[in-house]
């Protein structure tokens, strides 16, 4: 078990592979362009980094503190997420494959123009996050609290939020299409067709 040695056991190498971290408490590291395959995280804090043009894959993320990291352009493939802190990430332009996120804070998370493959997010804080101009497939939204977040010019269809918060989400009419929503959920976004229910 490695502790309180991540970026030192990272900073010279292209490859990290087969390490358990865990205490890990760091701040401000670069590490752009690194590939970091099978390894466990437990109980780290790693915050206001840069990982951006990285890879993580094969990784398993638990109580984890990762608030105001850069992942642009990162690629995360069979990764999970449980109990975790992401807030205002920015993961944008990323790719996301077999992801499994549950009971995390992904408040002002950005994905802008990420690709989202066979995704669970699970009983999570996505409030004010911004998923604009994503391309979404397979994926499964259960129980998340979504309020005040960008979807627009995502592709909605087949996306089911009914057991979600969307309360005052910003989408187009283009985006909602296909959206598979709750009876009162339709009722919110039909104001955006400028219909008035009475």
């Amino acid at each position: 078990m490695e502790e309180n040695k991540f970026y030192e056991i990272c900073k010279d190498l292209d490859e990290v592979k087969n390490y358990n971290f865990s205490n890990v408490d760091e701040k401000e590291i670069e590490l752009q362009g690194v590939d970091i395959n099978k390894c466990n995280f437990k109980n780290c804090k790693i915050i206001g980094s840069n990982f951006d043009g990285s890879s993580f894959s094969n990784i398993e993320f638990q109580n984890c503190d990762f608030s105001n990291n850069k992942f642009v352009g990162t690629s995360f493939v069979r990764v999970k997420f449980k109990n975790c802190k992401l807030i205002g990430c920015d993961f944008t332009e990323s790719s996301l494959y077999d992801i499994n996120i549950e009971e995390s804070n992904l408040k002002y998370i950005n994905l802008n123009l990420s690709i989202l493959k066979n995704v669970i997010i699970n009983k999570s804080n996505l409030q004010n996050s911004s998923i604009s101009e994503a391309k979404l497939k397979n994926v499964n939204f259960k129980e998340n609290d979504l309020e005040n977040s960008q979807l627009f010019r995502t592709n909605l269809r087949n996306i089911d939020f009914r057991t979600c918060n969307i309360g005052g989400i910003i989408v187009g009419l283009e985006d909602i299409k296909g959206m598979i929503v709750n009876d009162m959920q339709a009722l919110d976004l039909s104001k955006l067709l400028g219909i008035v229910i009475k």
